[in-house]
């Protein structure tokens, strides 16, 4: 299955070098700048895990397509740059910091079976902390995202951005289809 990542240049440049990364977000320097992500991402983390049946210190945040039915691989570079431009309301926040890095955009293919928990990115971004209710989210939907997590299901979104993030177990050098610059949001 093919899924699309942002990483910094030098986790790809590890990869090409020794055949594979794995996270640890014990290591995280993102984490250690944003440390209030912890909680939320070591649920995901712990999710995957259960989940899967394994042991990760970490996974790998990425990208699909979903037109609120199906969720879609994106299939080429073009795609995925028209789906970012589509979908810019609903990324640009995210994709502005990502743009202040030393970043490249990856494609990637897994032939491996695993669960990625998927999570519309809408869904993901209400869980980061602060935890702010607005409409049309309520309390229920709170719980019911975190037990999709949980549960390695997914629920249709009360607010659906047609962004769905995806989680990977490591990226070894089979697993790099390409790698790209990352572009500018028009």
């Amino acid at each position: 299955m093919k899924f699309w990542t942002v990483q910094k240049r030098n986790v790809i440049e590890f990869v090409m070098k020794n055949g594979d990364y794995q996270p640890d977000f014990s290591k995280s320097d993102y984490l250690q700048i944003q440390p209030n992500l912890k909680d939320l991402y070591n649920m995901v983390l712990e999710s995957f895990n259960e989940v899967n049946g394994i042991n990760l210190p970490g996974v790998i945040f990425s990208f699909m397509d979903c037109d609120y039915e199906k969720i879609y691989q994106i299939e080429n570079i073009e795609t995925f740059y028209t789906f970012i431009q589509n979908k810019q309301s609903a990324i640009e926040s995210m994709w502005k910091k990502l743009s202040k890095q030393d970043v490249v955009i990856v494609e990637l293919n897994y032939e491996e079976r695993f669960n990625p928990i998927f999570v519309d990115i809408n869904d993901f971004q209400l869980l980061m902390p602060p935890i702010m209710l607005f409409p049309p989210y309520e309390e229920q939907d709170l719980k019911r995202i975190c037990m999709d997590i949980n549960n390695g299901q997914i629920s249709r979104s009360v607010f659906p951005s047609g962004i769905i993030q995806a989680h990977l177990p490591y990226i070894k050098s089979e697993n790099i289809v390409n790698t790209y610059s990352l572009f500018d949001l028009e």
